[in-house]
């Protein structure tokens, strides 16, 4: 029993650790959408200034943590969205077709809770400005 809770207790100290050192990788660290989940995200056009990247997930479709540069996002479809983060956080996003936005580039995790998601960023390759969603 004393075992047990030296190892519990030392699990619990070893995971409050490595916790925050996980959640502080650079975004650099973490691969570019495309790269890290091609079956969603496609490169459609690229040169030195701006990446436009087509985004297509099917229902319930998922994708591994990943990086966006900071750019702009036209949403072709009516979508629900779940943004997980590298601390383990999450949010719940909904946008209606035609929305249009901008934002600094961030690291996440992306989980589709609806109908069929359409989307098109279009990434600014000069800014270096990240945040976590």
């Amino acid at each position: 029993m004393r075992n047990l809770i030296i190892g519990l207790v030392g699990g619990v100290l070893l995971g409050g650790t490595l916790a925050p050192l996980i959640a502080q990788r650079s975004a650099d660290s973490y691969p570019d959408a495309p790269t890290a989940d091609p079956k969603h995200y496609s490169v459609s056009f690229e040169n030195d200034v701006a990446r436009f990247v087509r985004v297509r997930y099917g229902p319930g479709e998922k994708s591994p943590m990943h990086r966006h540069l900071p750019g702009c996002v036209v949403y072709l479809t009516d979508q629900t969205m779940n943004f997980t983060v590298p601390d383990g956080s999450s949010e719940k996003e909904t946008v209606d077709a035609g929305s249009l936005g901008c934002g600094d580039g961030n690291v996440h995790a992306a989980e589709n809770l609806e109908d069929a998601a359409e989307f098109i960023i279009i990434e600014f390759k000069d800014r270096k400005t990240f945040r976590n969603k």
